[in-house]
């Protein structure tokens, strides 16, 4: 597998265009095999009126790729020690929720029925007044019945892996995932003096500034900046050696960070009949919504993250797509989901099986 330069040189002048006109300040693009990493390439700027370049060891803040980052990995690790089972009820772990039907799958799979996300931030709540909150509310919709992406699922999730272990999520992450794979850059509440190769974010009224070195994500600030839905930052480095794990069937230079079986499970479509496509974590393909637009291959799995944030991949052709950026920093409304179909049908494009 090997790159075509002349694609590859339409990839780079689209992401060159959409800084041009201010889609993004900046961003980091990955293209990798099992093997090895094909491209890498960095562009505009972390933060713009500091005048930051993107660079290899700028640090993203990753929104939602947390919840398959961290928590999933953190899960199948608990599945794969035996601590954990998908159809194990919720109830056996929260007793809060002994009157609902809600299991481990229908949380990885977002079919619990739960509510896209509460405003727990409004409230300074902790992240256990907020899985106490999630337990009383009257739900209209049943588990299996409808995929729904909440947040509420993985706060719930990243709290278990605390509950079942012991050890924060971040502590856990540290240990099992991020140590084993060298990714020496991947933090929850990345340090102060770090601040400088951070991606600013968004502006914030309140701060009169840009957001830059703390979590973006509103609720995951309030429980201290680790939670199992956001908070995670990372590079593009770093997430290319996971990436590398799992295009490897769980193996990292020769160490099995996790079983092959447990992979495969995780990338199996549980949400057969509803409207959107789900495995264990990962968001699959669908036909009609492809957060990866028509070209990149169907069978694809991955997921996405709202500060503009994805990580893509192909188990069967071995190869995978990694983009970040800071798209927020121009604020909520620029268009990356057009964005994001455009980079990967380019990626896609410029690979030569």
């Amino acid at each position: 597998m090997k790159l075509i330069p002349e694609r590859v040189e339409k990839l780079n002048a689209f992401i060159q265009q959409q800084i041009d006109e201010k889609q993004i300040p900046g961003a980091a693009v990955a293209i990798l095999t099992k093997d090895q990493v094909l491209m890498e390439n960095y562009y505009g700027l972390a933060h713009v009126d500091q005048k930051l370049p993107v660079q290899r060891d700028t640090i993203f803040d990753l929104a939602s790729l947390t919840k398959v980052c961290a928590t999933l990995p953190a899960i199948l690790s608990l599945i794969e020690s035996g601590n954990l089972d998908i159809h194990d009820r919720l109830s056996r772990y929260l007793p809060e929720f002994a009157d609902q039907p809600i299991t481990i799958k229908h949380l990885l799979t977002h079919t619990s029925g739960l509510p896209a996300s509460l405003n727990f931030y409004r409230k300074n709540y902790t992240i256990e007044e907020a899985v106490s909150d999630i337990a009383e509310l009257h739900k209209s919709i049943g588990p299996d019945e409808k995929v729904i992406y909440s947040d509420l699922n993985f706060i719930l999730l990243g709290h278990l892996v605390k509950v079942i272990t012991s050890m924060k999520l971040d502590a856990f992450t540290q240990k099992y995932v991020f140590d084993p794979l060298e990714m020496k850059d991947t933090y929850f509440n990345p340090p102060d003096h770090l601040q400088n190769r951070i991606a600013a974010t968004e502006y914030r009224d309140h701060l009169q500034d840009y957001q830059w070195g703390t979590v973006h994500d509103e609720n995951a600030k309030a429980f201290g900046g680790v939670s199992g839905h956001a908070g995670l930052f990372s590079t593009l480095g770093d997430l290319a050696n996971y990436a590398s794990c799992l295009l490897n069937n769980g193996t990292f230079k020769g160490k099995e960070i996790f079983s092959s079986a447990t992979l495969q499970a995780s990338y199996r479509n549980y949400t057969k009949g509803l409207e959107l496509n789900r495995g264990l974590g990962w968001q699959l393909v669908d036909e009609d919504v492809s957060p990866v637009g028509a070209i990149f291959p169907q069978d694809s799995v991955g997921h996405t993250g709202f500060t503009g944030t994805s990580l893509w991949f192909n188990p069967e052709r071995e190869f995978a797509v990694i983009l970040l950026t800071n798209r927020v920093h121009f604020g909520r409304q620029t268009d990356i989901i057009r964005f994001r179909k455009i980079v990967h049908s380019l990626a896609a494009m410029s690979i030569a099986y």
